[in-house]
């Protein structure tokens, strides 16, 4: 296929420079050299090359030998082979490899999937005796309900079907997050803290990720809306399916009134950084007529949370990640999916009722990290795309073609490793930071109230005003301490410090 006297691209890589296909970049590249050693590099994008000596390559001239090689040792990746398997000669590949070699575990693989993509029949007659085999070995990939074909001896367990399925790997770091039972640990933080203190707690932490997610999108609601936000992360976890209409309820709940809708959109939508004339779409999803489907997948996903089929967290992640990709409102799809996430994990028991993990605040902490996982999977996609806006960018128009296979399909692996960071996160810091803040704040009323003749909300502001100051009244918040002497505010400032040096340190970073 491709090739150079002394570089052969190999699996993917290969087949997508033969038949030109219009995909995402991939991220990890395999070449074949005349090297003696292998060798793996990565550059600044965290794109990965791996090249091979030439004499361990068997074969590099034909479709099976390059599909063999993928299935063998890269990632599957269905949007590759969704583009691929549209190819009439490819299918005619297929079947060819099918009827010479009918017991081959890849010969089998290819014709499954290329059916399960595109709906095309081979002339096949699985051997008897042949073992199943399934899609994704569970040792490397985390696997959905399994579904046996029995035309080809396959088992397909991939996440969710044709219409979304986002794959996620077993990397060290998920293993490692999966194996400390964080469901347990939320469990167990929550009954150390005696009711009243979580009751407060909850009410910040609320208050936090209400302001949070919008402060994502760069707004900042009146008290209306984030009455109204609140509201519905109180009710998140209440039985049922993500359908159309309880998605559009909760829409109706976080936008303006004017922009509430009462469907799926029914145009083309896309997203674009504020700019004066600047006309570039920084993200064009999926075309209309696919958002029913995907969104019917994506609701089956999020049930697995439920259903036992699949850690919370990471069903929870998937399934927020694949409606903010699909954004099937016209607005509001941002707020929607980081409530999403509170949603499934609530509704899985994973958080107990009532309680809210400042998710969005976390986010908001590692913005670059967030924003970068986003556009992972839309800028790629979009550049692919040839559209265009009119003067105003009030219309658009998409002059290629959106298959589904460009959309339906991601690696969700480092989505699912940050948001079960940020989980742990806000586990053991977040929520004990407010714990131990509160117990502070108490500590230094009580010695304060001693002596100190103040209103409860400006003694309130004014610990606050100190601790954020790191132990210092600023000389902008002067005048919270009117009619107090230089000695007195010097009094105070030592109270403060004295019961909150643990969470000043902590903030700081300077005690763990």
């Amino acid at each position: 296929m491709t090739a150079t006297p002394s570089r052969i691209f190999l699996g993917y890589e290969a087949l997508i420079r033969h038949y030109q296909l219009q995909v995402p970049p991939l991220r990890c590249v395999y070449v074949a050299t005349e090297r003696a050693m292998e060798s793996r590099s990565i550059n600044a994008e965290g794109e990965e090359r791996i090249e091979l000596p030439l004499q361990r390559i068997s074969d590099t001239d034909s479709l099976v030998g390059q599909l063999t090689f993928a299935f063998k040792r890269e990632h599957l990746n269905l949007t590759v082979l969704g583009a691929l398997f549209e190819i009439p000669e490819v299918l005619e590949a297929i079947q060819a490899w099918l009827h010479d070699k009918p017991s081959s575990k890849y010969s089998r693989l290819a014709g499954h999937l290329a059916t399960w993509l595109t709906g095309h029949e081979f002339d096949y007659r699985l051997p008897a005796g042949s073992p199943r085999i399934p899609v994704l070995d569970p040792a490397h990939y985390v696997v959905g309900p399994a579904i046996s074909d029995s035309k080809f001896g396959i088992v397909n367990n991939l996440l969710g079907d044709k219409w979304f399925s986002p794959l996620v790997r077993r990397t060290d770091k998920l293993q490692q997050f999966l194996a400390e039972g964080l469901a347990n640990k939320v469990g167990e933080a929550f009954q150390t803290i005696e009711p009243e203190m979580l009751s407060r707690a909850m009410d910040y932490l609320y208050l936090s990720e209400t302001r949070s997610t919008y402060n994502i999108e760069d707004e900042i609601p009146d008290n209306n809306r984030a009455a109204k936000f609140r509201h519905l992360l109180e009710r998140a976890g209440e039985p049922g399916l993500l359908t159309e209409e309880q998605l559009c309820e909760w829409q109706a709940q976080i936008v303006n009134a004017r922009m509430a809708e009462y469907e799926f959109r029914n145009i083309q939508n896309w997203l674009s950084r504020p700019g004066r004339l600047r006309n570039i779409a920084d993200f064009i999803p999926a075309p209309p007529e696919l958002v029913p489907r995907m969104m019917e997948t994506i609701a089956q996903v999020a049930q697995y949370a439920s259903t036992g089929g699949l850690d919370p967290v990471l069903a929870a992640a998937c399934a927020s990640f694949g409606f903010v990709f699909v954004h099937p409102f016209l607005d509001g799809n941002g707020r929607l999916h980081r409530f999403l996430l509170h949603h499934i994990l609530r509704q899985a028991g994973f958080t107990p009722p009532g309680v809210v993990l400042p998710l969005s605040a976390r986010m908001l902490k590692q913005l670059d990290r967030y924003s970068a996982l986003l556009k992972r999977y839309s800028r790629p996609r979009t550049e692919l795309l040839d559209y265009t806006l009119d003067g105003d960018s009030a219309n658009i128009h998409v002059g290629s073609r959106q298959p589904l296979w460009l959309y339906a399909y991601f690696d969700a692996t480092d989505i699912c490793e940050f948001i079960l960071e940020c989980c742990k996160a806000c586990v053991e810091e977040d929520l004990q930071a407010e714990v131990v803040y509160l117990r502070a704040h108490d500590a230094t009323v009580r010695d304060l109230e001693t002596w100190l003749n103040m209103r409860q909300a400006t003694l309130n502001i004014l610990i606050d005003v100190i601790v954020q100051g790191n132990g210092a009244l600023s000389k902008r918040k002067q005048k919270l301490v009117e009619g107090l002497s230089e000695a007195e505010v010097a009094r105070i400032e030592a109270t403060v410090c004295e019961h909150f040096a643990a969470y000043i340190d902590q903030r700081a970073g300077l005690g763990g």
